[in-house]
């Protein structure tokens, strides 16, 4: 019997009832997914966004002033290794211009000063220990910055504006760690790093460790 010819025999009462139902489904589904929109909507957090992101700013400019102070003071001798320390500074201060945009223009939110933040701490084996001990804290730093990304968009950012900015950021980052690993590695012949025996030494940023912040 084809299908045509089961419609025909049902009942006016029946065929009522499936339309019913079929409604009611639509209707159903219709309402789960706006519910489920509308949820999602609750869980986003402008506040907490706008508090991570003014503290990424303050990072992202201590990030500029660091590698600005390490040309200023002649760290890095090499022509080719300090043009892509000033690249990744200029790198870092469009990051902190690009989450102060989101603050400001999608957020409607309050900047924090960063004109005054200061350097990252810098050891003094760094400040005396030549090029291959500038590059490896540049490294230490990149990683740092990476995993702190990462952690803020599977963890802590809660909006799609702000998960969006940072996942364009964190790849940036990271291939400042692996530009600077490579530098060590390959150039300087630096070997036997922790964790850094290979140009990418692990196949997912979540199993990079993150190291110790520096101390001066």
């Amino acid at each position: 019997m084809s299908s045509n010819e089961k419609t025909q025999i049902l009942s006016p009462q029946r065929r009522k009832l499936i339309q019913l139902g079929v409604l009611t489904g639509v209707t159903s589904a219709f309402t789960w997914v706006t519910a489920t929109r509308a949820d999602a909507r609750s869980r986003q957090n402008f506040k907490n966004d706008i508090q991570l992101f003014n503290n990424i700013a303050v990072l992202e400019q201590k990030a500029v002033n660091t590698y600005k102070a390490a040309a200023e003071n002649k760290l890095l001798t090499t022509k080719e290794f300090l043009d892509v320390a000033l690249q990744f500074a200029a790198d870092h201060d469009q990051h902190r211009a690009r989450v102060q945009d989101v603050i400001v223009k999608e957020f409607k939110g309050s900047l924090v000063d960063t004109s005054n933040v200061g350097t990252f701490p810098i050891p003094r084996k760094v400040l005396t220990g030549g090029e291959a001990e500038v590059i490896r804290y540049a490294l230490t730093l990149e990683v740092i910055a990476s995993k702190a990304y990462l952690e803020n968009i599977q963890k802590k950012l809660t909006t799609r504006e702000a998960i969006n900015v940072a996942a364009t950021i964190m790849p940036i980052e990271a291939s400042h760690a692996a530009v600077f690993r490579s530098v060590l590695l390959v150039l300087l012949k630096q070997k036997g790093l922790p964790g850094d025996d290979k140009l990418v030494p692990y196949p997912f940023l979540d199993r990079q460790p993150t190291p110790p912040l520096p101390q001066a």
